[in-house]
């Protein structure tokens, strides 16, 4: 099923699901192959290792192509917003209305809490880059002030990604806006003319601050004010288990293994870069630990769950069993956006060898990081096998089908990046997250049952519109992953060019503020004092490299205590001046669960072998 190019070693399905590719120029009758992530087991004889398996946990799949292709348009409803009558939207499935919604007369005077005198002219733009949600590329429509919502089909302004309208029951036009899943995992990557699929897409963010839409939100998420969920625009703690433990309070089924001492005196997981999407498709388990299996789909729509933590909640399990199956469906179906510049093919090429053969612990490299089990020490070991030289080599993977599958978790000692949500993920909250209804009530293999060892390497398509790197985004772009010592401690990206008084989102320009070298977004690589004002507090003047005091003693508390960095936060969150917000745009990997260290296999390389192999990379 790769796409395959003139060259054995080029090729690309830029992820989603085999099936997707299969079913293209067939009729809707045709019958669906096996899921490929069903041939995943354990293997360690190959040169990809395996070393997780798949789980059937919503036991319903596609038979035909015609079911995966309708199935998939009915959850791009659900899921897309864009004012689509069956959108859904935070913690209300589809009502019309709720306490977690905003009237369209408020939303339209959100101006007044930036402090302006009036309201601007490029209202929809400012809204867009105050809160990192880009945009829709469809009409997203809301009504202006003065607008009948059902006289102007739905209104003459234009939302963001984040946020679509709500119908009334009768399919009328409601006036009210809710929040969407793009919320965390709308992006944007060029712009439509750079090429296709470029501009706002779903499936991968880093654009955001959760905290600071919400907050100025209003309604019931004045509750996240004290259960902060971001510190640092564009990541946040997106897949905190515990947090969604919260959803399903007064579910007597799981209450006796939420009510243990040892689930509040776990770690808090910290800051998280939002996982793609596009790869859900190529992955056994899914989120960075392996947590759960790909097909525990029921966590995915907790966000537009009704009646959450409540007790009425039996009503929201429903709805999201009577959804789960489409959502799924159109998840797999997302793909990544292919590199849009030029490439240089023979350098890929030479890239594609390296990635797939270079064993980075042959002994000329005096690697002295612990060797992995199994795989034959390349980047593919862990990450997986793309080139149709490799993908359809019998010492590679065991079929062809196992394209681009990554089912590898390293270990912690071994990857050493940051351990904060390794070690938050006990095994007091792994239990009680099994017997709940998001872990399919005890459903063997759907909750990862054994003590988690490290983390889950990740497909690498669409790579190269992934920035930033490793689970908590710490580092800016793919040159510093496979060169540590190029990591900055302290460091921005670029916003957009600012306008007087008005807060703007990272630039997501190609041509201004892509790094066509190191493959990332461009940043300011920042010194102590001008992330500070209080030495000692966020970092320390005298050793940059050192973990400030005070830090230290608030990671202890981190680190032994189940949201207590959710709430630590919440009681600073986001008042917000322009200074207060401008500030939460820099990633200090100083403090918790922010570190930017790991992956120091990699600088065995040489800086001609790091070009070459982020050359091939831009091709997946």
């Amino acid at each position: 099923m790769l796409q395959v190019r003139a060259s054995d070693l080029l090729g690309s399905d830029h992820g989603g699901h085999p099936w997707f590719q299969y079913c293209k120029a067939l009729p809707d009758s045709a019958p669906l192959p096996p899921d490929p992530r069903s041939l995943v087991t354990p293997t360690f004889d190959k040169a990809v290792a395996f070393n997780v398996g798949w789980h059937q946990c919503m036991n319903q799949q596609p038979a035909t192509c015609g079911e995966l292709r309708s199935q998939a348009a009915a959850g791009a409803r659900l899921l897309n917003g864009n004012g689509a009558n069956e959108a859904g939207w935070q913690f209300s499935s589809g009502q019309s209305w709720s306490l977690w919604s905003m009237p369209a007369s408020q939303y339209n005077q959100l101006w007044l809490r930036w402090g302006l005198l009036w309201r601007p002219s490029n209202f929809d733009q400012l809204v867009a880059e105050r809160y990192g949600t880009p945009l829709s590329a469809q009409r997203n429509p809301y009504p202006l002030p003065g607008e009948n919502p059902n006289l102007t089909n739905g209104g003459s302004g234009q939302l963001p990604m984040a946020l679509t309208q709500t119908h009334n029951a009768d399919g009328s036009w409601s006036g009210n806006i809710g929040i969407t899943c793009a919320l965390c995992h709308g992006g944007q990557v060029g712009n439509a003319a750079d090429g296709p699929g470029l501009g706002p897409l779903l499936g991968n963010n880093g654009l955001s601050d959760v905290d600071l839409l919400l907050t100025d939100w209003g309604g019931a998420n004045n509750a996240f004010y004290l259960l902060s969920l971001n510190r640092v625009r564009g990541s946040g703690d997106i897949t905190n288990f515990q947090m969604f433990g919260l959803l399903t309070l007064f579910d007597t089924q799981a209450l006796p293994s939420f009510l243990n001492p040892a689930l509040w005196l776990s770690g808090t997981s910290g800051s998280e870069d939002p996982p793609n999407w596009w790869n859900l498709g190529h992955r056994p388990a899914k989120f960075y630990d392996a947590g759960m299996s790909s097909d525990s789909t029921r966590i995915e729509l907790s966000w537009y769950m009704p009646d959450a933590a409540t007790p009425q909640y039996a009503q929201g399990f429903d709805w999201i069993r009577n959804h789960e199956y489409m959502a799924n469906t159109w998840l797999l179906s997302v793909q990544s956006p292919a590199y849009p510049l030029p490439v240089d093919t023979a350098l890929a090429e030479q890239g594609a060898v390296l990635f797939h053969t270079l064993d980075l612990w042959a002994a000329d490299r005096h690697n002295t990081v612990l060797r992995p089990t199994g795989g034959n020490g390349s980047c593919a070991s862990c990450h997986g096998a793309y080139a149709p030289r490799y993908v359809n080599d019998p010492a590679f993977l065991a079929t062809p089908a196992l394209a681009g599958m990554a089912g590898n978790v390293t270990p912690i000692d071994i990857i050493n990046t940051d351990p904060a949500r390794l070690n938050a993920n006990t095994q007091a909250v792994r239990g009680q997250f099994q017997n709940s209804f998001f872990g399919y009530e005890g459903q063997a293999g759907c909750v990862d049952e054994y003590n988690a060892v490290g983390y889950l390497a990740q497909p690498l398509y669409g790579i190269w519109a992934s920035a930033p790197y490793f689970h908590n985004g710490s580092v800016p772009t793919v040159w510093s992953v496979l060169k540590s010592s190029d990591r900055p401690l302290f460091w921005r990206r670029l916003s957009k060019p600012a306008q007087v008084g008005v807060v703007m989102g990272f630039d997501t320009d190609l041509a201004r503020a892509y790094d066509l070298v190191k493959l990332g977004w461009k940043y300011d690589n920042l010194s102590c004092s001008a992330i500070s004002l209080i030495p000692y507090l966020q970092c320390n003047p005298g050793d940059p490299y050192a973990t400030p005091l005070i830090e230290s003693l608030l990671s202890i508390l981190f680190a032994n205590g189940s949201l207590a960095w959710n709430i630590l936060g919440g009681l600073q969150a986001p008042s917000f001046t322009n200074m207060d917000i401008e500030n939460r745009k820099i990633y200090n990997t100083r403090m918790y669960s922010q570190s930017n260290t790991g992956h120091e296999f990699t600088d065995v390389l040489t800086d001609a072998e790091r070009t070459a192999i982020i050359e091939y990379l831009k091709t997946l």
